[in-house]
């Protein structure tokens, strides 16, 4: 496998809603996308697009940084199944460059999506022998107590196996009974999860957690401000953890311990798509749950994000950022239902028109 080419392509999607990133609202994503090229002609995308706010690289760092990998690995004969292990020389070598997390994203994503055209493979089958043939999906609820109970009961008659409700953004009391009606309107099938976004103090987490014992909930994402507390939190009030923030974090991965119910990975924020497969390696051997989760790529990216979720755990991922796209650099994608058949949408590579 030789890389001929490698081409960047800049994209601007509309989004249907505005989104507050780093303080400022926005009506747009933007990022590039990657496009290696081998010998053969075959083509491998990959896809690059900080999160403001989120993101500790700008778009114009990440391009920097795949044009700067660019003279390194144009021309080189890459050894295929090498490309695809995340502790593999290749992926070694590019941990030491210290690529930038979306930037290594697209690298990863681009270069497993040419690794598996190589070896006849889909791109889920490339990074697992038996992938999930079909992926559950999580259903987002945004919104007060009287649009997220009515959200949460349409999603479960869709019959989404998990919805995750945003809390942390109203008084904790609120939270509570927006919490509280929500999981006695779903079916007990419905794993409800919750994403406090570091919103509480402990006293309020504690408040929390005790008022909500007894409804089974699935995890709570990050619940406290002071995030070094969590596995206190834990002890004191058997509250189901997540770590999301803390992954994003330089070193994060080591903070992967038994204590937490799981982990959300997103391959754009936590440093690639390999780093995301070690971390749920780790996960996986201390009995922690992974969970695939999208920054508002564009479908390539979110394509990645997919394959990755089903060559893990197959828990339900959370691709619901692509409800928010207007347009797209793909065709209509899947995303928007319970569930994904991974067979259908990893068929055939990528026939991605673009200048």
């Amino acid at each position: 496998m030789q890389v001929a080419a490698l081409d960047l392509v800049p994209y601007r999607l509309a989004l249907r809603e505005s989104v507050v990133w780093n303080g400022e609202r926005r009506d747009h994503r933007e990022g590039v996308l990657l496009r290696l090229t081998d010998l053969e002609g075959r083509t491998g995308w990959g896809d690059a697009a900080p999160l403001p706010g989120f993101s500790r690289e700008t778009l114009d760092q990440a391009r920097a940084a795949l044009e700067a990998v660019g003279t390194v690995i144009v021309g080189r004969p890459l050894d295929a199944r090498d490309v695809l292990r995340p502790d593999g020389a290749f992926a070694t070598m590019l941990d030491v460059a210290g690529v930038p997390s979306s930037a290594r994203f697209a690298l990863d994503l681009a270069l497993v999506d040419l690794a598996a055209q190589t070896l006849g493979r889909s791109l889920p089958q490339a990074l697992h022998p038996d992938p999930a043939v079909v992926l559950p999906l999580n259903g987002l609820v945004m919104g007060a107590l009287e649009g997220g109970v009515a959200s949460a009961s349409r999603l479960a008659e869709e019959r989404y196996q998990a919805v995750k409700v945003k809390v942390g953004r109203a008084t904790v009391d609120e939270d509570i009974e927006a919490v509280t009606a929500i999981r006695k309107t779903l079916p007990d099938w419905v794993a409800l999860r919750l994403d406090a976004n570091r919103a509480w103090t402990w006293d309020e987490a504690v408040r929390f957690a005790e008022a909500t014992s007894s409804l089974d909930l699935d995890y709570v994402e990050e619940p406290l401000a002071a995030a070094s507390r969590m596995p206190e939190l834990w002890v004191d009030t058997r509250m189901p953890v997540a770590l999301d923030e803390t992954l994003q974090q330089p070193g994060g991965g080591e903070s992967i311990r038994g204590w937490a119910e799981a982990i959300v990975l997103k391959p754009t924020l936590v440093g690639g798509l390999m780093a995301s497969l070690r971390m749920a390696a780790a996960a996986r051997s201390v009995g922690v749950r992974s969970v695939l989760s999208a920054s508002f790529e564009s479908g390539v990216g979110l394509r990645g994000v997919a394959a990755s979720a089903a060559a893990t755990d197959a828990e339900p991922a959370g691709l619901d950022t692509y409800r928010w796209l207007a347009e797209d650099v793909l065709g209509p994608l899947p995303f928007s239902q319970p569930t994904v058949d991974v067979s259908a949408l990893f068929g055939a590579p990528l026939d991605l028109e673009v200048a």
